[in-house]
């Protein structure tokens, strides 16, 4: 008999500790998405007794969770850039390492009505957050997937951007793209080494998409493409900026000096590592 919300979230805790790194916070998101509240809220009813149906479908929850099926994809949501944002299997799941990405490209000294370019585009977490945020700007973002496109775009219209957003389904390695050029070009492509898939974490291997995590032998290979699609896509004095793995940075920093772009720099994460590469034309 479990006899406060407390000691239900300390159950489920503990049922994830060698499941998950965040266990307690995974509880904590969980039930606070069954119950429709937000996680302030037991700090003020953690005493209260949960009811049996409650601690039914929590712990089917947990098990989900368990199984190594990422919260993201149990509660559907994820939080970007301030931002709310759907998810669902087939979507890969925004990363906070992504937010040094739109952040770099926030604070570049763009026209506030630049035209942007967005390759990959997932769940539309970059294109939504820089219509966000870039008031005057226009988006076009471009992804492969079916579920992509119909899932970012509920996302612009979600963030009141969809006026400001297109979408445009293409494979970016393999299609002609013939686009309007734009000021910026952004892109958090895929870039895991294929040899490193299967070694990859079980919610990211088992659950997550590999069209959005096979970056091909070296990783690179679509770092190569869309550089050389720069002078077919983007303006003059235009700006590229990529998020690369860990590893990458120089590597992509080399391609975009070969193509002859300029003041080509790279951006630390919070942990310290080159997750961005930025260039200009």
């Amino acid at each position: 008999m479990v006899n406060s919300y407390q000691a239900l979230l300390c159950e489920g805790a503990e049922v994830l500790l060698n499941y998950s790194d965040t266990a307690r916070l995974d509880a904590e998101v969980l039930l606070a998405y069954l119950l429709k509240k937000e996680r302030v809220w037991f700090a003020i009813h953690s005493k209260d007794k949960p009811d049996e149906k409650t601690v039914f479908d929590f712990r089917n929850l947990i098990e989900r969770r368990k199984s190594g099926e990422p919260v993201a994809y149990i509660t559907g949501t994820r939080e970007f850039m301030g931002l709310p944002f759907k998810v669902k299997k087939g979507i890969l799941i925004p990363r906070p390492d992504t937010e040094t990405l739109v952040e770099a490209v926030l604070n570049e000294n763009l026209p506030q009505n630049a035209k942007i370019l967005d390759l990959c585009t997932g769940s539309g977490a970059i294109a939504v957050s820089l219509a966000y945020y870039m008031k005057q700007s226009s988006v076009c973002a471009v992804d492969i997937s079916d579920i992509c496109i119909k899932t970012a775009t509920e996302n612009a219209e979600i963030n009141g951007v969809l006026n400001r957003v297109e979408f445009k389904q293409a494979d970016v390695l393999y299609d002609e793209l013939n686009f309007e050029k734009a000021d910026a070009l952004v892109s958090n492509p895929p870039y895991i080494e294929s040899a490193e898939l299967d070694d990859l974490m079980k919610d990211v291997k088992d659950f997550e998409p590999s069209l959005a995590l096979d970056g091909g032998s070296d990783g690179l290979v679509f770092y190569r493409k869309i550089v050389s699609l720069l002078p077919k896509l983007l303006n003059d004095g235009g700006l590229v900026a990529f998020e690369v793995g860990h590893n990458q940075a120089d590597s992509v920093c080399d391609i975009l000096k070969e193509q002859g772009c300029t003041d080509v720099k790279t951006v630390c994460d919070l942990a310290g590592i080159k997750r961005v590469v930025m260039a200009y034309k």
